[in-house]
C-alpha cells in the first residue's frame, strides 16, 4: 500500500500543485468557466499518458515515447511559464493563447504523471494472485487514498492561491514548472543518448546522474510550495477586531467570525495534506524502501581441534541464529541453525547464509518461512538443509552429545560463497614474514585460497611450486560448481 501511496503522490503532486494555481490565475478572468476546461484537459492527459505505455511497451518503443513525451512537457511548461509574464490584455488573441498554453500544459503534466505511474509500479503487481487478497485490497487502498490526497489538493491550492495575489502566484507557479522541466530534461537527454540522437559523453551521463539522484527531493520542495502558498493565505486572510465585532448586528457578526473560520480551516486542511505528505515520503525514503539487512552474526572461535560446537539447546526455538567465523585468509564466513522441524521435534538445519543462485546477500525469517533477500523467494522452513534453488547450502556437520559439530575445514571450504573480507594478520608462506591481508603488496590464488606475499620475488617462487610451500589442500568450492556432497 505505501509503495503504491508514495508512487502516486511523486507522479500527481505536481498535477494538483499547478492545476490549482492555474485555476487560481484564471478564475479571476474565467470564473466558472475555467474549471470544466481545465479539468477536461487533465482527464485528456491521463488517458493519453496510460495509453501510451502499454503500447509502447508492446511495440517495444518505450525509450522513444518516454523522451517525446517528457519533451513535449518540457516545451509545455516553459512555454507557459513564458506565457504568464507578458502583459495582460482584456482584449485581443493574447489572452486566448495563454489560455491554451494553461490547458496545453495541464494535458502534458497529466500525461507524464499517468505515465510515470505505470512505470514506477510496472514491477509491482497489485498482487502476486488472481484472488482478492489482503495484498490487493492495500495496494487498491493505497492508490484511493492518493487520488483522494489529489482530488482534495487541487482545490485547496486554488482557494490558497486565489488570494495570494497574481504576482506571488506566478512567481511560485514559474519556480514550480522549473523544477518539472530540470528533471524532464535529465529524462529527456537520457533517452536522446540512449536512442543515439546526441553523443554519448561523461559531461552528459554526470548531468543526468546529479539530476537524477536528487528526484526524491521534489515532492518535499513541492510540498513546501503549497506550505509557502498557505503562509501567504494566513497573512492575508480576512480577519475581524473586536471593536468591528462589537458594533456590528448579531447576524452580521455571526457572518463575519464564520468567514474567518472557513478561512482558518482552508489554512489548517492545507497543512494537514502537507504534514501527510512529508509523513508517508519521509517513513518510505527514510525507513520502508531501505533495503532488508541481515542481523548480525555471532562471531564464533573454533577449540584446539578446530571445530566449533553450539548447543541444540541454543537453537531450539524455531528462530534463525546466524554465526560466522573469519578464515585465516580473512574471509568471513557465515552460517544458519534453525529448527525446521517447527515445534515438532529437534530437526536443526545447518546451512551457509548464501544462495548458489543469489550469492551471500543472506536470510531473514518471516513466521514459518525463511526469505532470500536477493530474490524475496520464501522457502518453508522444513526445506532448510535441503539442496537446490533458492535453498542456503547445505552445510556438512554432526550432531554429538547435544551440540551441533562443524568442523573449520567445512567452513573454509564454503569462503568463496562469500564476498566480506576483513583484515587480519596473515604470513608469506615464502619467507614466513608477518603481514597485513588487505595491505600486502602481492597476492595469488591457488586452490580457491589467497596467499599474500612481501615482494614480488616471494610471490613468483610461491607461483612455480605451490605445493612446496603450502602443501596438498583441498580446493575450495565456488558457486558456479553447485552443490558439493561430502567427499566430493
Amino acid at each position: 500500500m505505501l509503495s503504491y501511496l508514495v508512487h502516486f503522490i511523486h507522479a500527481f503532486l505536481p498535477v494538483a500543485l499547478i492545476t490549482g494555481m492555474l485555476l487560481a490565475l484564471w478564475g479571476p478572468l474565467s470564473g466558472r468557466k475555467t474549471v470544466r476546461p481545465l479539468l477536461l484537459s487533465l482527464a485528456l492527459g491521463l488517458l493519453a499518458g496510460a495509453a501510451v505505455y502499454p503500447v509502447s511497451v508492446r511495440m517495444e518503443t518505450l525509450t522513444a515515447a518516454r523522451t517525446f513525451l517528457f519533451g513535449t512537457a518540457i516545451l509545455a511548461a516553459l512555454g507557459n511559464a513564458a506565457l504568464l509574464f507578458l502583459p495582460d490584455k482584456r482584449s485581443g488573441a493574447l489572452p486566448l493563447v495563454k489560455w491554451w498554453g494553461a490547458l496545453f500544459f495541464t494535458a502534458a503534466l497529466a500525461a507524464v504523471a499517468g505515465f510515470l505511474f505505470l512505470v514506477h509500479v510496472a514491477e509491482q503487481a497489485l498482487s502476486v494472485v488472481t484472488v482478492l487478497n489482503t495484498e490487493l485490497i492495500l495496494n487498491i487502498g493505497g492508490v484511493l487514498a492518493g487520488i483522494a490526497l489529489i482530488a482534495l489538493l487541487i482545490p485547496l491550492t486554488a482557494h490558497l492561491g486565489a488570494k495570494n495575489g497574481t504576482k506571488v502566484l506566478s512567481g511560485v507557479l514559474l519556480f514550480a514548472s522549473l523544477l518539472l522541466a530540470a528533471q524532464w530534461s535529465a529524462e529527456v537527454l537520457l533517452g536522446m543518448m540512449r536512442l543515439e540522437l546526441i553523443e554519448l559523453t561523461s559531461i552528459r551521463l554526470s548531468i543526468v546522474a546529479k539530476i537524477t539522484k536528487y528526484l526524491y527531493l521534489l515532492p518535499y520542495l513541492q510540498a513546501l510550495l503549497i506550505v509557502a502558498l498557505a503562509l501567504v493565505f494566513f497573512r492575508r486572510r480576512p480577519t475581524v477586531a473586536a471593536s468591528e465585532l462589537a458594533g456590528m448586528q448579531k447576524a452580521q457578526r455571526r457572518k463575519a467570525r464564520s468567514l474567518v473560520l472557513l478561512e482558518l480551516r482552508w489554512f489548517k486542511a492545507a497543512l494537514g495534506c502537507v504534514g501527510l505528505i512529508l509523513a508517508v515520503c519521509l517513513y518510505y525514503d527514510l525507513y520502508a524502501s531501505r533495503p532488508v539487512k541481515i542481523s548480525p552474526p555471532t562471531m564464533m572461535t573454533p577449540d584446539p581441534a578446530g571445530l566449533i560446537k553450539i548447543g541444540v539447546d541454543q537453537v531450539m526455538d524455531g528462530k534463525l541464529h546466524r554465526y560466522a567465523m573469519v578464515t585465516d585468509d580473512g574471509h568471513v564466513v557465515r552460517f544458519v541453525l534453525i529448527n525446521r522441524s517447527m515445534g515438532m521435534g529437534s530437526k536443526i538445519g545447518v546451512v551457509y547464509d548464501a544462495c548458489m543462485l543469489c550469492g551471500d546477500m543472506g536470510y531473514i525469517q518471516e513466521k514459518n518461512e525463511v526469505i532470500c533477500i536477493a530474490c524475496n523467494v520464501r522457502i518453508f522452513l522444513p526445506s532448510i538443509g535441503k539442496a537446490g534453488g533458492c535453498n542456503p547450502i547445505p552445510l556438512v556437520h554432526s550432531i554429538e552429545g547435544g551440540q551441533v559439530v562443524i568442523s573449520v575445514a567445512e567452513l573454509d571450504k564454503g569462503a568463496k560463497y562469500f564476498t566480506e573480507v576483513v583484515t587480519r594478520k596473515v604470513k608469506d608462506p615464502v619467507t614466513g614474514k608477518e603481514l597485513e591481508n588487505t595491505k600486502a603488496p602481492f597476492r595469488h590464488e591457488y586452490k580457491g585460497r589467497t596467499y599474500f606475499f612481501e615482494s614480488e620475488e616471494s610471490g613468483e617462487k610461491f607461483q612455480k611450486s605451490p605445493e612446496s610451500y603450502v602443501g596438498d589442500q583441498q580446493s575450495r568450492y565456488y558457486r558456479v560448481q553447485g552443490f558439493q556432497e561430502a567427499g566430493s
